[in-house]
């Protein structure tokens, strides 16, 4: 087997939750951040909660409220331009 393929192993890599909580492991990488650990899932603590790190749930709020305006808008300029179509007469 060849001993330089391998990465570089760390036995003591720290590992930082979002909680706050901090603990040690082995890992290829010195530090690591997670979102969720053993001290704040909700299968181990039995509280729900609700995680939207991202803000997914406000960016789609967003998309949608703007794919409303649009729609309105749409409707808007059709029954003007439909108006303005009854308006103009043809002449015999």
């Amino acid at each position: 087997m060849k001993t330089e393929c391998h990465p570089k192993w760390f036995p003591e890599a720290k590992v930082t939750c979002a909680c706050g909580n901090q603990f040690t492991t082995g890992s290829t990488s010195p530090n690591i951040s997670v979102e969720v650990c053993s001290n704040c899932h909700p299968l181990w603590t039995g509280q729900q909660k609700f995680l939207d790190t991202a803000g997914r749930v406000e960016k789609f709020n967003q998309r949608a409220a703007m794919a409303d305006k649009k729609k309105a808008e749409a409707a808007a300029r059709k029954s003007k331009k439909q108006a303005a179509e009854e308006t103009v007469t043809v002449p015999a």
